[in-house]
């Protein structure tokens, strides 16, 4: 029995290893944009887990590496460590779904986003904006919805979805405005003018 309980946490061990590469692969993928140092963070404390199973399975087979170890304190620490690695690996989902899905803030509160991103008073992108907006989808045919609350709500990061472009004089607005095509989430490029009058839009893309 303590040989099969050996075995067991060494082949946690084993997967926390492809845990880890994953995790190392994200921070590539994020390092470049700032966004890498909670997954630092997490590999970390999969290091830590990696190391707490090893000592555990060599306690099951009485092997005492470190005589100041003990089953009770690697137990007492992984258990601990194990809650703040869940609370964190759920803020950084939070926050990717955030990304994703969008916000749950209220018009008023994405008036006033909005209203500062482009450096223009709320009331009076209220007074001059519409309600609801409609663009066509080349690929599924529909028209699609959007006003800009909405498009706050889904970038949080406005700059991804709202950019302002100043030349000669002038102001032009990009919306991307994104909607379900069928199951694949997909953005349509739309150009406002300086009044937030629709000009124009560009054939959608996946996101």
């Amino acid at each position: 029995m303590i040989f099969t309980n050996a075995n067991i946490v060494i082949l946690g061990a084993v997967i926390l290893i492809a845990g880890l590469i994953y995790a190392l692969r994200i921070v590539v993928l994020l390092r470049n944009y700032g966004l890498a140092r909670p997954w630092i963070l997490l590999a970390a404390m999969i290091g830590f887990f990696f190391l707490g199973y090893i000592f555990i399975a060599l306690l099951f087979l009485d092997i005492a590496m470190i005589p100041a170890i003990t089953l009770e304190g690697l137990v007492t620490a992984i258990f601990f460590f194990g809650a703040v690695f869940v609370t964190v690996l759920a803020v950084l989902n939070h926050n990717l779904f955030g990304d994703i899905f969008g916000k749950g803030i209220d018009d008023t509160k994405a008036y006033s986003i909005f209203a500062e991103y482009v450096g223009m008073p709320a009331r009076k992108i209220m007074a001059m904006t519409k309600k609801e907006y409609a663009v066509a989808c080349e690929i599924c045919g529909g028209d699609v919805e959007y006003s800009i609350p909405d498009l706050v709500r889904a970038h949080p990061r406005i700059e991804r979805g709202v950019v302002v472009d100043r030349a000669m004089g002038g102001v032009n607005y990009r919306f991307y405005v994104r909607h379900y095509c069928g199951k694949e989430l997909r953005e349509i490029p739309v150009r406002h003018d300086s009044q937030f009058e629709y000009r124009s839009h560009r054939p959608s893309r996946p996101v």
